[in-house]
């Protein structure tokens, strides 16, 4: 594997575009700007480690950019499940134009994809303007047809200019906070409000905002074998915290002293974003999920946070995307976007479909610790 996504053969640019003149997108700070000049040339080139500092520079300048894009998260995805990154720097005048993370991932069958990212809910092409993000694509394809790719898969989190038919049933939820933590609760319907009474006043839940890693893990990989999904490696939760010191938490609900849900989160910007959590098996009654999300907003608008993304769900899982609305979230259909190359390959399989719904199910009845061994193993196959 070349270190840092590098291609260690040439540090030369992959692929030079040369800029046309665009008409101007409609105002807005999400949208693509045109190009400067129409002689300005684009050029994408590899990602290299000595790259890494302006490459988080210009994510964290780019209003389009996602937490999952700076380099941290190359490193806990390395560091964690071995895929071979193939990040690309689009440059323009000497100065970074726009950047597209990639990993190379092999399913249970050998076929690979490429994907932005693997195990993460937002990525693709991050870039100034539509021709630099043109240029990204066109090096992305090369990339995937040199290594035999069936497909490559960008999880957008924002639209995109490229050509690409769009990957449907996804979608994410994100809203603003108020600006004190006193008038959080007001914020949720009433009947997410009658939940909360009954798990502040009736069952008396507490938070604790320094969870122990272990305690946490337990609680998510039980709620995933209950789920019938593989659940990650502890070594990616690790990696995380360890990357992002200042950004991740663990909140931990606790009833009588005991723990029976948490949930680990990661602040970016001015944003709040629960990525993982988990729930004890006889603990629903309590309404401990109701209750974390509650305290986890509060928690937010004290650390000055002003909005709140409760993440991507499949359209199609009913349960959680009527929790999720049931919390007072909008529901936005997330523009992911797949290329299949030379007409292989299709879109990624569907967990709710018949064959995915019984292994799902069998999943289920394993016993804890064997499906708590097994998970780790599998899940690396299902990017």
């Amino acid at each position: 594997m070349a270190g840092e996504g590098e291609d260690r053969r040439t540090n030369e640019p992959i692929f030079h575009r040369r800029s046309p003149i665009i008409a101007p997108p409609e105002p807005s700070p999400l949208l693509l700007a045109p190009c400067a000049e129409a002689s300005a040339v684009t050029s994408v080139r590899p990602y290299r480690a000595t790259d890494m500092a302006a490459w988080d520079r210009y994510v964290l300048a780019q209003p389009r950019a996602t937490f999952f894009h700076q380099t941290g998260w190359k490193r806990v995805i390395e560091r964690t499940f071995g895929f071979e990154p193939r990040y690309l720097v689009a440059e323009r005048d000497g100065a970074v134009a726009g950047v597209l993370p990639l990993f190379g991932c092999r399913s249970l069958r050998g076929s690979l994809g490429i994907y932005s990212l693997p195990h993460t809910v937002y990525g693709g092409p991050v870039a100034d303007d539509e021709d630099s993000e043109r240029a990204l694509l066109d090096a992305a394809r090369a990339i995937a047809l040199r290594a035999g790719a069936k497909t490559i898969e960008l999880r957008n989190r924002h639209a995109t200019h490229l050509p690409l038919p769009r990957l449907p049933g996804f979608v994410t939820f994100e809203k603003e906070l108020p600006a004190r933590a006193e008038d959080v609760y007001r914020t949720f319907p009433k009947k997410a409000r009658e939940a909360l009474n009954q798990a502040t006043k009736k069952h008396r839940l507490e938070a604790d905002f320094h969870g122990d890693p272990d305690v946490f893990y337990d609680l998510l990989a039980r709620s995933y074998r209950n789920l019938g999904t593989p659940v990650f490696p502890k070594s990616f939760f690790e990696a995380m915290c360890r990357e992002f010191p200042e950004s991740a938490s663990i909140l931990l609900v606790r009833h009588d002293g005991r723990p029976v849900a948490g949930v680990l989160s990661m602040a970016f910007r001015d944003l709040m974003m629960p990525l993982y959590s988990g729930e004890a098996d006889d603990a629903s009654h309590l309404r401990p999920n109701n209750f974390k999300y509650f305290r986890l907003m509060e928690h937010a608008v004290e650390l000055g946070l002003k909005r709140f993304d409760f993440g991507r769900s499949r359209a199609k899982n009913e349960g959680v995307v009527q929790f999720k609305l049931n919390q007072g979230f909008p529901m936005e259909e997330l523009p992911y976007q797949i290329d299949v190359l030379g007409g292989r390959g299709g879109a990624a399989p569907d967990p709710q479909s018949g064959a995915f719904r019984i292994v799902r199910r069998l999943w289920s009845r394993l016993p804890h610790r064997i499906a708590a061994r097994l998970g780790p193993r599998l899940v690396r196959y299902f990017p």
